[in-house]
């Protein structure tokens, strides 16, 4: 039995390589070689970023003898991406995944579901962590001097350290299911709670790495500061010089974790999964409901659909957060940052082109926002209501256009104001810079729409799927940054012949131009295509 319900996981979390959902069978041949290029590139283009920083980290620290701070912060690291990873999913995949109820109404005890459930999000966390700890380990047998035991013990240690992964996933999950279940307003208050988390995270973090970079300019304290806050990571980092004491010590802290955060899952799973508390009660009152337009009212449904996924607002939504944020530390941070651009001017020969540096990092901003790209995915088995009711295709999706670009919009403009204003440049660019951002974040609507409706998954059992595991979400975040390198690529053998002033009008033609092109796309064969979906 429970062979079979950890297949039927594995398959689920791995479903998006080798699944066809829009033809809902296996890819084969061009197709699945296709994505196990793309997903293979983009995974060692980030093994290799990791790589080299590992490298700098050992070529700095072995010689001193610190081959265990070098895994303490490598370790540190890769804790980080691996919750950062699996944290968003955890509450979607353990206790709202569409398949609980026919499963737990099944003769299958609890107890089975919730572990083949615990390696799914083990599998995720395993799969972030190790794009830090396998470039780092490599990094550390070329430019280290590793013992035979030391290289054993740091071949296990992304493997012990995964389970500390799970754990940290598991009990924020829990913490938003106990919380959800007694709450009304559930997604704001669990998307509130995932940001709060994730903030004093990632300070917490940050405040640490400070202090330990701090320290490492007084070697002889380094040891004792460390051994208190940070006494696990530290036995890691002396079991991967070959301490076979030190390695049944970080392992034991870690399985103890883990235990702790297994108790109250495994008493709560049952209850959590199947409660539906907090939510409101349908009363009738008498009333009059105001005409809507077609447009509003579809609109309205995305807005709801939106606001009624956590897993959607934190994953697609959370650039339109960020965005503000990132405009205000602008304006905070303009002496410290006008402070580095003569560094800046000097790696690049000439200031001239510092304007076309602000106008790559406003287009960047934009790719933090990609709601369309899983927005026809998510109607899953519903998909058929959309296509029954007597509106167009091309309406339907207008709104889930006009869903991306109403959050986009305000937060967007209000960034490239706050950049307009903290960084000094020629007046053409106070038009330019915004005529190219708003093109690139329609861009970025249209082509998640486009790609949606050419790699489409219905048969989802939890949202995580077709938010963070599909093609489409995937083509649009990676695209869109492939765009933006591209350009800035194209200018270098342009530089002596066209001024940056004259790139970045032909780049907001050639925006425009895209757009164009991909809304008459969607205008005719995407609808066609939208019609025909299953």
């Amino acid at each position: 039995m429970i062979k079979a319900l950890l297949k039927k996981q594995l398959a689920e979390v791995f479903s998006w390589l080798y699944m066809d959902t829009k033809k809902k069978s296996r890819r084969t041949g061009k197709g699945l070689l296709g994505f196990a290029l793309l997903y293979g590139a983009l995974i060692l283009y980030l093994a290799a970023f990791f790589f080299v920083l590992s490298k700098y980290l050992c070529e700095a620290l072995v010689p001193l003898g610190l081959t265990w701070f070098f895994f303490t912060l490598v370790g540190l690291v890769a804790l980080v991406l691996g919750v950062f990873g699996s944290v968003f999913n955890t509450y979607a995949s353990l206790y709202r995944a569409k398949d609980n109820d026919t499963l737990l109404s099944m003769p299958i005890p609890p107890r089975y579901i919730l572990f083949v459930r615990l390696i799914g999000v083990y599998a995720t966390g395993l799969f972030f962590e190790l794009i830090v700890m396998l470039p780092a380990t490599l990094a550390w047998f070329v430019y280290g001097a590793p013992t035979v035991l030391g290289a054993i013990f740091a071949l296990l240690i992304p493997f012990v350290l995964s389970i500390l992964v799970l754990a940290l996933s598991c009990l924020l999950g829990l913490l938003v299911a106990v919380i959800s279940a007694h709450i009304k307003h559930k997604s704001l208050v669990i998307m509130l709670f995932s940001l709060g988390f994730l903030g004093l995270y990632m300070w917490g973090y940050t405040k640490l790495m400070s202090q330990l970079t701090e320290l490492l300019a007084v070697v002889g304290d380094i040891a004792e500061a460390v051994k208190g806050p940070l006494y696990p990571f530290y036995h890691m980092g002396l079991a991967a010089e070959g301490k076979v004491l030190s390695f049944l010590i970080f392992a034991g802290i870690v399985l103890a974790a883990f235990a702790i955060a297994c108790l109250p899952l495994s008493r709560s799973f049952l209850t959590l999964a199947t409660t539906n508390k907090g939510g409101s009660k349908a009363a009738y009152k008498r009333g009059h409901t105001a005409q809507k337009s077609v447009g509003r009212t579809l609109l309205q449904k995305e807005l709801k659909r939106f606001a009624a996924s956590p897993v959607y607002m934190l994953n697609c939504g959370l650039g339109a957060l960020f965005l503000p944020i990132a405009g205000v530390m602008l304006l905070v941070f303009r002496a410290d940052i006008l402070a580095m651009l003569p560094l800046l001017e000097a790696l690049i020969d000439t200031a001239e082109i510092l304007p076309l540096f602000f106008a790559a990092m406003a287009l960047m901003m934009c790719s933090m926002i990609d709601v369309t790209a899983p927005s026809i995915s998510l109607e899953g088995k519903h998909l058929w209501i959309l296509q029954s009711l007597p509106v167009s295709p091309l309406q339907v999706l207008h709104a889930k256009l006009k869903l991306h670009l109403l959050l986009g919009i305000p937060c967007v403009c209000f960034a490239v104001i706050c950049l307009l204003i903290a960084m000094p440049m020629s007046l053409p660019f106070y038009f330019l810079i915004p005529v190219a951002t708003l093109a690139f974040l329609v861009l970025v609507a249209l082509a998640g729409l486009a790609l949606n409706l050419k790699f489409p998954n219905f048969t989802w059992t939890n949202e995580t799927a077709p938010v963070k595991q599909s093609a489409s979400v995937t083509l649009t975040l990676f695209g869109s940054w492939g765009v933006v390198v591209g350009l800035g690529a194209l200018y270098v053998p342009l530089r002596e012949h066209v001024s940056p002033t004259l790139y970045l009008a032909l780049v907001c033609v050639l925006l425009i131009g895209a757009n164009l092109a991909l809304y008459a796309w969607l205008k005719t064969k995407g609808t066609k295509i939208f019609e025909g979906l299953k």
